[in-house]
């Protein structure tokens, strides 16, 4: 498994190594040679796939934040605002370009290409956040040292090339630079901390491609200065190359969470494969009506006369067809989403479902078992009379073997009385009849009557009221001062009981010095029936954590050392 992991990452390098090699070659070459047609049929599909496949992955990103590790919701979702950002502002620059032939500078692009980077700003500091512990002032004094060292060279060649233009024109001109400038700040802090703390390598690729997106706009506004530049420059590898980058990230943050969600899933082969069918089924036929799409497009394009309209029907082609894969990418996910949705739910009403059923039970057990207790109580009462009087009686011509069996009697005897105890206990829901009390006074009063030999227990040297049942939480702090006894046995030890205020609640801690629980037996103390002793009912921590619950409170347990929690509201 691992091993195919490994050859997938490597092929996936190796594809995506290709790719950058692929435009790097293009752009040279049509540097040197200026490729008919290039920017028609080469650069006008390239900056409209690339940036449409940016987006399709991003938003399947999007769609499982809720399990991704490496990036936040919050975060993510101003990522994918900026790719959106970049992506408008490239088909509105194409469409300018190479199909209308006009260069209406500023237009809605400017907007598109300044709000890209702002949307990768808050990303960044959204990341950065949690991490601002670790980022020092050196730090951010590097930083901003950093990018103010590209920024003024290039605001003070952008002003005096635009001197003789209008005031907007020359806002817009500084603008660029400036968001890159403010972008480059937490990007640089992001790249310390990346190699340091958080090694990441989605944010180390996102980073990646920020850098040349950034060096990519500093050399094209020095090409525009110098009115050099020209559609298919080498420059525009730059750009493409960020795009690829983050298409490489999201892709490879994909695959982390399918590869997370597959360990998971693994032993529901049957519904899987039940699921799988349903999506390939909607799958298949978006797949059909994007390749129907396309198959026209194509026809349309070759019967259409390129002398005419050939580069706006190019354009509209693939404007059409990317869109359709982005909203059929968009239908898919949803699906997908839907799917998990309901198998969340499912398995809800059937762990929903199985405890009903198991409270049914429990149900028609609990009230046999206080049918029985209730009869059982007398004749336990008689019992035990009778053998105190005739012990009594007789105390002086029984033997010692006598007295032996006699005692043998009150402990079967006491032993019946507390489980009969405990199955009432369980299953008695009478209301809480809360007053005022000092879990001090209480505690106090519950190890007096208990007197352990050879265990020492020293309850809170502070006091603390609450609003509560006396009755009952005399049970609770009876029951798990008796299981902390037991545990410890005949052994010299000690239980230690603590109580704090936070807020609006009490904490009280029961602390013993016994072996612990076992780590298979730890998550299942507090079921029904569930027992690790010989004379236990499994019922004992059950009505405890039922009186906490009734108070609106909890219990939780941890070992090393073995430590029961109470949570109470005052």
């Amino acid at each position: 498994m691992e091993r195919n992991e490994k050859k997938i990452g490597i092929n996936n390098k190796i594809i995506f190594g290709g790719i950058i090699f692929a435009l790097i070659s293009l752009y040279s070459v049509n540097s040197i040679v200026s490729i008919k047609y290039f920017s028609e049929y080469i650069s006008l599909p390239i900056y409209t796939i690339i940036p449409g496949i940016l987006i399709i992955m991003a938003i399947w990103a999007l769609s499982s934040a809720d399990r991704i590790n490496e990036i936040s919701k919050k975060s993510l979702v101003f990522l994918v605002l900026s790719f959106c950002s970049w992506f408008a502002a490239e088909q509105t620059w194409n469409l300018h370009e190479h199909v209308l032939y006009v260069d209406p500078y500023p237009s809605i692009a400017d907007f598109f290409y300044i709000s890209a980077p702002i949307f990768m700003f808050i990303s960044l500091v959204i990341f950065l956040k949690p991490l601002r512990d670790h980022i020092k002032k050196k730090h951010i004094v590097f930083a901003i040292l950093a990018s103010s060292s590209i920024l003024i060279p290039i605001l003070i060649m952008t002003f005096q090339d635009n001197t003789e233009t209008e005031f907007f024109e020359i806002a817009v001109a500084l603008i660029y630079p400036i968001v890159d400038a403010i972008l480059l700040i937490p990007a640089i802090m992001a790249i310390f901390l990346s190699f340091k703390i958080n090694k990441s390598s989605f944010w180390v690729l996102i980073l990646i491609g920020i850098i040349s997106f950034i060096v990519a706009d500093n050399l094209y506004l020095m090409l525009v200065i110098d009115d050099a530049y020209f559609d298919g420059h080498p420059i525009d590898i730059l750009w493409l190359s960020s795009y690829m980058t983050w298409n490489f990230a999201m892709y490879r943050l994909i695959q982390n969470f399918k590869r997370v969600k597959l360990k998971k899933d693994q032993n529901n082969d049957e519904s899987i494969t039940t699921k799988n069918i349903a999506t390939y089924g909607i799958n298949l036929i978006l797949v059909l009506i994007i390749v129907t799409t396309i198959v026209i497009l194509f026809a349309l394009n070759y019967f259409w006369s390129i002398e005419q309209s050939g580069n706006f029907m190019m354009f509209f082609s693939l404007v059409l067809i990317t869109l359709l894969v982005v909203f059929s990418s968009i239908i898919v996910i949803l699906n997908s989403k839907l799917n998990n949705a309901l198998d969340i739910k499912n398995v809800k009403i059937d762990n929903l479902t199985n405890e009903l059923i198991k409270a049914e039970r429990l149900s028609a057990i609990g009230e046999l078992a206080a049918r029985l207790s209730h009869d059982l109580r007398n004749p336990l009462s008689v019992i035990k009379s009778s053998v105190e009087i005739a012990l009594l009686q007789n105390k002086d011509s029984l033997s010692k073997r006598d007295h032996e069996s006699i005692q043998r009697i009150n402990n079967a005897i006491q032993r019946m009385t507390n489980q009969i105890e405990d199955v009432l206990d369980y299953v008695k829901t009478t209301e809480l009849q809360k007053n005022q009390m000092s879990i001090k006074l209480c505690l106090t009063n519950i190890v007096n009557e208990l007197q352990p030999n050879k265990i020492n227990i020293k309850v809170p040297d502070n006091d603390t009221i609450v609003l509560a049942d006396e009755s009952k939480l005399e049970i609770v702090f009876s029951n798990l001062i008796k299981n902390a006894i037991d545990a410890i046995r005949n052994n010299s030890g000690s239980i230690e009981i603590k109580s704090h205020d936070e807020e609006n609640y009490v904490i009280i801690d029961i602390i013993d010095s016994g072996p612990g629980i076992r780590e298979d037996d730890i998550n299942k103390i507090f079921e029904p029936l569930y027992t690790t002793k010989q004379t236990g009912t499994g019922l004992g921590l059950v009505s405890c954590k039922n009186i906490i619950e009734q108070h609106g409170g909890k219990i939780s347990v941890k070992n090393n050392p073995t430590t029961f929690t109470i949570t109470l509201p005052k």
